[in-house]
């Protein structure tokens, strides 16, 4: 009974220690002016949060250590700085750390604080910071905003202009990491919002990751480097596009969140004879064409070495938004993909990674990513007439549900339209879709399956409908017209029955 008693005193004793004793002992010795103290100070409150976050977190951010941290960022000290650097990451992993908005009034001390580690040959130091930037960015609740001026914003971004152009490639890699992170709404929400400077960072991040792909995969002096080494460096490039295109994704997030905001059009204090490059328009027109330049080309680079379903993902997904966010660019930006293989990339993917239901959120991105590829070719079709509002309509729904349905290479979606056994609603409805994508395919010249299996599974498909009596949509017909046409026998004409059909239809 007594040692449960004595037991409890000492918890009832230690807990005020923990919770104001220990914190203001620090703090006393962050205040000093002795810079050995202050680097000790710092070193015991990582090893205390290291040991117990979410015992002392609190209590340490109550005593407003995380102020003075701030403070000894501007010190020329880097091992004050790379320390202090280490304590606020820490206690950034406690949500009291941004409700008290310490950051608010700290991030300023961050980006100063970056910008001179930056000038320095440190790299752990340019890590620290890099790390330390990234987390209050992810971290910050989106009702709190972190920037309060235009000018810090501007600060930053030029900043991290600098860290993601290092030679160095983890300082690089964290550098990207912030990026992404720096590409949220309310992180540009300090009027105007400054495009020219958003593009100048993108234009960095990919010139950077461009350089590194392009950088050949390390060689021994004598012979070839072994094959584990071949991997771990397609690996590593692999990570740094990935970071990269999550990146450009959020960049492209931004520009279509931008479009429902009057006030983000374009700057309101540019003078109006000058031209218009600090605009939305122009920033997603950017967007567009590095897409275009850089990130096509280093994704289909790099899948001639690897595909990561991952990578993919977002890479689709970047494709997609593109189509919302330079509307009067999409059909000349699906044709161009179109005639660059991305219907046969697009369905080679599904084959590979979504047959056994698995990677839902790519086999969602890729049908996605289909569906508005297709009705875009199809409402400008290069050499058939276009489609009544009604058709379009039609279409849409039948690739709405159809699409996220087939997941089979060229040669097993040759044989699902050969199929000779009655087919069921839901399969007609697959072999529709997978028949109008062969069509926009060859339309474009991308011709990834022989002309001759083409002409006979389509022969096979008209017939079923034939013997089961079924009408299938026009624009169905006609692409089953098209492609009899374009993959007969140039000596012959079309098989007697085929056309018997054709013209009763």
């Amino acid at each position: 009974m007594k040692k449960s008693v004595l037991a409890e005193s000492n918890e009832s004793v230690e807990v005020p220690l923990a919770e104001t004793s220990l914190p203001l002992v620090l703090k006393k010795l962050l205040l000093s002016r002795d810079e050995t103290l202050q680097v000790a100070s710092a070193h015991c409150i990582t090893a205390v949060l290291v040991h117990s976050p979410a015992k002392h977190a609190s209590a340490f951010i109550h005593a407003d250590i995380p102020e003075f941290l701030f403070e000894h960022l501007s010190s020329s000290n880097e091992v004050l700085v790379w320390s202090s650097y280490n304590c606020l990451i820490l206690l950034a992993e406690e949500p009291l750390f941004f409700s008290k908005c310490h950051t608010v009034y700290g991030i300023e001390s961050v980006v100063r604080s970056l910008q001179g580690s930056l000038r320095t040959n440190n790299t752990e130091l340019h890590k620290q910071g890099l790390l330390l930037f990234a987390e209050i960015l992810t971290r910050q609740p989106e009702e709190i905003k972190l920037f309060t001026s235009s000018a810090i914003c501007r600060d930053a971004n030029r900043a991290l202009q600098v860290a993601v152009s290092s030679p160095v490639l983890e300082v690089a890699t964290e550098a990207v990491k912030a990026t992404s992170a720096f590409l949220r709404k309310d992180h540009q929400s300090a009027l105007p919002v400054q495009y020219r400077e958003l593009r100048a960072l993108l234009e960095a991040m990919l010139s950077r990751c461009a350089d590194f792909s392009q950088t050949p995969l390390n060689r021994r002096i004598l012979g070839h480097a072994s094959s584990r080494d071949l991997e771990k460096g397609i690996l590593r490039r692999g990570k740094f596009l990935l970071s990269t295109l999550e990146g450009f994704r959020n960049a492209c997030r931004l520009a279509v969140e931008f479009q429902n905001e009057p006030s983000a059009q374009e700057n309101p204090f540019t003078a109006p004879t000058a031209e218009k490059e600090d605009t939305l328009e122009d920033f997603s027109e950017f967007l567009l064409s590095a897409c275009d330049s850089l990130c096509i080309p280093m994704v289909m680079r790099h899948s001639e070495e690897a595909t990561h379903p991952g990578l993919m993902e977002v890479f689709l997904s970047i494709l997609h938004s593109l189509f919302v966010i330079v509307p009067h660019m999409k059909e000349k930006f699906s044709k161009k993909l179109a005639a660059s293989s991305f219907i046969q990339l697009t369905l080679e993917l599904k084959a590979r990674f979504c047959s056994d239901l698995s990677h839902s959120a790519l086999n969602q991105v890729c049908s996605s990513f289909l569906y508005y590829l297709s009705i875009n070719l199809l409402s400008a079709p290069e050499k058939t007439g276009p489609l009544s509002q009604e058709e379009l309509s039609a279409v849409s729904e039948l690739l709405q549900h159809g699409l996220p349905q087939i997941s089979s290479r060229g040669a097993e979606s040759l044989a699902f339209l050969s199929d000779h056994q009655y087919v069921e609603q839901a399969a007609r409805q697959r072999q529709y879709c997978i028949l109008l994508l062969f069509y926009l395919a060859y339309i474009h010249e991308d011709r990834f399956v022989s002309e001759a299996e083409l002409f006979v599974a389509v022969q096979s498909f008209l017939l079923s409908l034939q013997d089961q009596g079924e009408q299938p949509p026009l624009v169905v017909f006609r692409a089953s017209i098209y492609l009899l046409a374009v993959c007969q026998d140039k000596d012959s004409a079309l098989d007697e029955l085929v056309s018997n059909l054709i013209s009763i239809s």
